[in-house]
């Protein structure tokens, strides 16, 4: 087994059991309450934790020989596993809900979009560093915009609110 595909293996286990654990645990645990987020960023974290738990399990389901599934390696070392459009030998794109990973050990998980380099983040999703902070919401072209928290490795906010281009926008 490649080291890639034992990080990737591992990310998903992760990822399936939050994707399990009840909805009334996933918001009255802390750290990452909801309770301390604004209406509408409360709004756009739910979503992005719906579209990790659906690219959880598209990335179970591209275990399979059914269509609109792949798994692939991008150029750059990143890892992908999820559903596809269009999904031919010669061109895959990310399209729908997936898991991409890279070999540092950061992964997104969320709504993908075809276009660009193989598809875009693109929609809601929960994105993890490698410094243990996370950015649950919306994004756009790669980039986050729209509603979203960063949080730090503690769980603790860092910023909630509106982003555009990746940065935050200060009320």
């Amino acid at each position: 087994m490649t080291q890639v595909f034992a990080r990737l293996l591992a990310g998903v286990f992760a990822l399936a059991l939050i994707s399990i654990a009840s909805p009334s645990f996933a918001q009255s645990a802390r750290p990452y309450a909801l309770e301390q987020l604004s209406p509408d960023v409360r709004a756009a974290v739910e979503a992005a934790r719906d579209a990790q738990r659906r690219a959880v399990r598209a990335a179970a389901r591209s275990y399979s020989q059914d269509s609109g599934l792949a798994q692939f390696t991008g150029v750059g070392g990143d890892s992908y596993l999820g559903e596809c459009s269009p999904c031919g030998e010669n061109e895959v794109q990310r399209h729908g809900y997936g898991i991409l990973t890279w070999t540092d050990g950061e992964y997104y998980a969320g709504q993908h979009s075809a276009g660009g380099n193989g598809g875009m983040k693109h929609g809601y999703g929960v994105y993890v560093f490698l410094n243990g902070e996370v950015y649950e919401g919306q994004f756009t072209n790669e980039k986050f915009a729209g509603y979203g928290v960063r949080w730090d490795a503690q769980g603790n906010v860092r910023f909630q609110g509106l982003w555009i281009d990746n940065q935050p926008q200060q009320r």
